[in-house]
């Protein structure tokens, strides 16, 4: 069973439109109301999150008391089947010359229209469950639309003058030839296309799953109290995303309450979790799978642990060898086999900058800091505790000690961007707070990053922090920085190209572990 909604909710968007995960960039959002897509260049999905405002449940601009909680995720799973449907049959491509020279906002508008028929179609014959029960989503909203612009003089002047004009448009024709123009003669969608941005009358249904590109984010008018709620297999989808998403919420409250409770004094804006994007994590993987097979199978194999005086002592125990020394009584057979890479536990705290001044290296240094975590996690496989973060004037979790680095802490990866300050001496002293909670003999900080503080001048903060995390014996390796500033870490790594600091980040790492045996 997927672990959160994020999860879940790729399983689905996936299994539909059956596309390769790279080929499409899913991000869910509690910062925004209403899905959006974006074409070009690759199709991006923004979905939004149900959040709570003063203690309301808040989607897709609507209000819910607590009984809402099946709508809501009725309406994400709508959302969700939606934008697979157009990730299936939409090809923005064959618009993209006749979008040129137009009101860009009309044209979007008769494109969604053309688009939304072909999607709704789509599901109907591949997907009916689905298709019953958002068409019981798409009546109840076109019922409601209805209510609210009757109460408008000059909503209902105009449909009374449509009433007796013989020019409107057939539009359960025109959805026939969308249909038979899609799949037989691709080139009259233009045509119907035309015809469409030439109607005055032409609209779209605002509905809250549904994305709108030229939609107002801003809600004016809130709804309230919506029900509808599904059946059958949406039933099911929609019950099990209500368990996920509370059980996601009690795992991340947690986690964030441990974070607060050490970032009092701190200057960042917030403490959250990163971001996620599955499809770019699966493109970084791709570009830089030899070098991170190579840093995870030469890091594990580095030793960190001296043996005593009677190694043979230690192993794994050959119950054959155990029975003939027995039986010959001879101390001298060795019936342990020697485990040569044997490691003690290490704790690993890694830290991303991801402040504007990183924008000339980002691409690359995202990409080491993608081959690092996946080396973390073979070289703690067994025993010992990571985690990976990222900072600007945020502190964000890509993913917490305590977590596994399953497909939502590598999707997190994926969601890294670039923006804001950059608070260094807090991200160091955040860390070293994290790591001096646990029990462990080697604990390392490998700060990726090029050095510059926005909005601190005092490096005198860093170097404190450096000290004082060394102080607790954690091992401060820095990634990045400049000839001039390494002098205060245990190690510097200087940046050239992934194949270079890939080479010597190994030999770095390597040097400090048998230095510390």
């Amino acid at each position: 069973m997927k672990e959160t909604v994020e999860e879940t909710s790729h399983q689905i968007f996936f299994d539909i439109c059956e596309k390769n995960p790279m080929d499409v960039d899913l991000f869910f959002l509690d910062g925004i109301n209403f899905p959006k897509i974006e074409y070009l260049p690759r199709m991006t999905v923004h979905f939004p999150l149900p959040r709570e405002i003063n203690g309301k449940n808040i989607y897709g601009g609507i209000i819910f008391s607590e009984s809402g909680q099946e709508t809501i995720w009725n309406l994400f799973f709508a959302s969700i089947c939606h934008a697979a449907g157009h990730a299936k049959v939409t090809d923005f491509s064959k618009y993209r010359n006749w979008i040129k020279g137009k009101n860009e906002k009309k044209a979007y508008k008769v494109i969604e229209v053309i688009e939304d028929i072909k999607v709704n179609n789509f599901l109907e014959k591949s997907f009916p469950e689905y298709f019953i029960e958002i068409n019981k989503i798409d009546e109840t909203f076109k019922k409601i639309n209805e209510n609210r612009k009757e109460r408008n003089q000059k909503y209902a002047r105009k449909k009374f003058s449509e009433k007796f004009n013989h020019k409107n448009l057939d539009m359960y024709k025109i959805k026939q030839d969308i249909l038979e123009s899609s799949s037989r003669y691709p080139d009259k969608l233009i045509e119907i296309a035309d015809l469409l941005y030439n109607d005055e009358n032409i609209t779209v249904e605002e509905i809250p799953y549904v994305d709108q590109y030229f939609r107002l984010e801003k809600v004016l008018n809130w709804q309230q109290n919506i029900i509808i709620n599904p059946e059958g297999v949406v039933k099911k989808n929609v019950q099990n995303f209500m368990y996920i998403w509370f059980e996601q919420l009690k795992r991340r409250t947690r986690a964030q309450k441990r974070y607060r409770s050490v970032t009092s004094d701190l200057n960042f804006d917030k403490i959250e979790f990163a971001t996620e994007n599955i499809g770019e994590y699966l493109r970084l993987r791709n570009s830089t799978n030899m070098f991170l097979k190579k840093m995870s199978n030469q890091m594990k194999m580095s030793p960190n642990i001296r043996d005593d005086d009677t190694p043979e002592d230690i192993g794994l125990l050959q119950m054959q060898a155990a029975i003939q020394a027995i039986a010959a009584q001879n101390n001298g057979i060795q019936i342990f086999d020697q485990d040569q890479n044997r490691r003690m536990e290490e704790e690993w705290a890694i830290i991303l900058d991801t402040s504007s001044s990183m924008r000339l290296k980002f691409d690359e240094m995202k990409k080491f800091a993608l081959s690092l975590g996946e080396a973390a996690n073979e070289v703690n496989s067994k025993n010992g505790k990571w985690g990976f973060y990222t900072f600007n004037n945020n502190f964000r979790i890509v993913k917490d000690h305590y977590e596994r680095y399953d497909q939502t802490a590598r999707s997190r990866v994926g969601g890294i961007e670039i923006s804001g300050l950059s608070f260094i001496n807090d991200a160091i002293k955040l860390c070293t707070r994290i790591l001096e909670k646990e029990n462990i003999e080697r604990k390392y900080i490998f700060l990726v990053t090029d050095g510059y503080q926005i909005g601190t001048m005092d490096s005198k903060n860093i170097e404190g922090s450096v000290m004082e995390a060394r102080k607790k014996g954690i091992t401060v390796v820095a990634i990045g920085l400049p000839q001039g500033n390494t002098k205060i870490f245990n190690l510097c790594v200087p940046y050239e190209n992934i194949r270079k600091t890939v080479s010597k980040f190994i030999a770095a790492y390597t040097k400090i572990s048998s230095d510390d045996l």
